[in-house]
This record gives structure tokens, C-alpha cells and sequence, in this order.
């Protein structure tokens, strides 16, 4: 058994995998927010004080609908990525999670074994895991 279950290792997999389209996502629905009229935002006040104040019901929308959450997955990636820039592990991340390419291509590419492919993975994964605990998404 690993460091981490199954269900958390693929779980982390998923926002590398979908990162850029999930940070799209984020960035338009943000947008959407921000730029809905004052009647539409009417609606989420609903009975609170901030009925008639539309910056503050703008910023309450924005923390709902899992916005958070996911920026704090974004973070994460992000920080994975700054962490292993211009290494050999910052090239299996490219090509495992961002060009999709198989573990035969990416081994034959950066000449490595598939022992090295595994570990270097797993540590990434780690990597992830840890930060994504940093950020209270994860329980240690």
C-alpha cells in the first residue's frame, strides 16, 4: 500500500490533468460573476443586508459554487509546477499530464527506465498531495 489511497491519487491526477481547463473554467465564470447586472444579482441577496449592496454580492457568488475549492486545486498545481521547472520531472509532468503522452513515449523521450517514470510520478503526486493538505483540501 502507498502513502496515499487510490482514491486521493487519482483525484490529485485529475486537476493535473484538467488543469488549464479548469483554470479556464474558473476565469470565465469569475468573469460572469463580476460582469452580471445589478437586477440578476438582486436575487442572491435574498432577505440578507447586502440585498442592496451589489459588490458584496458579487464577492459572496464568488466564494460559492466551489470556487475556492478549486483555485486552491489550481494553486497546487501551480506550485507543483514551479517546483519542478527545468527538471526531468518537470518534463514528465508536461508530457504525462499536460501533452497526455504514454509512459513508453515519455521514458523514451527523456531516456529513462519506466522504474525512474514510476518514481519520479509518485513523487510528483506527493508533491501535490502535500501542498493540497497545505491548503486544507486534503486530511492528513
Amino acid at each position: 500500500m502507498g502513502i496515499i489511497d487510490r482514491k486521493t491519487y487519482k483525484k490529485i491526477e485529475f486537476y493535473f490533468y484538467n488543469y488549464y481547463a479548469i483554470k479556464r473554467e474558473l476565469h470565465d465564470r469569475k468573469e460572469d460573476i463580476i460582469e452580471e447586472s445589478r437586477s440578476s444579482i438582486g436575487e442572491w441577496g435574498g432577505g440578507i443586508s447586502y440585498h442592496s449592496d451589489p459588490t458584496a454580492s458579487k464577492a459572496i457568488k464568488l466564494c460559492k459554487d466551489n470556487i475556492v475549492e478549486e483555485e486552491k486545486w489550481v494553486k497546487v498545481v501551480e506550485r507543483v509546477i514551479e517546483k519542478y521547472k527545468g527538471t526531468g520531472k518537470g518534463k514528465l509532468l508536461q508530457k504525462k499530464y499536460f501533452d497526455e503522452l504514454g509512459e513508453v513515449h515519455i521514458c523514451r523521450e527523456l531516456h529513462i527506465e519506466r522504474a525512474t517514470y514510476f518514481n519520479w510520478r509518485t513523487e510528483i503526486i506527493l508533491s501535490a498531495a502535500i501542498y493540497a493538505a497545505q491548503e486544507g483540501l486534503l486530511k492528513v
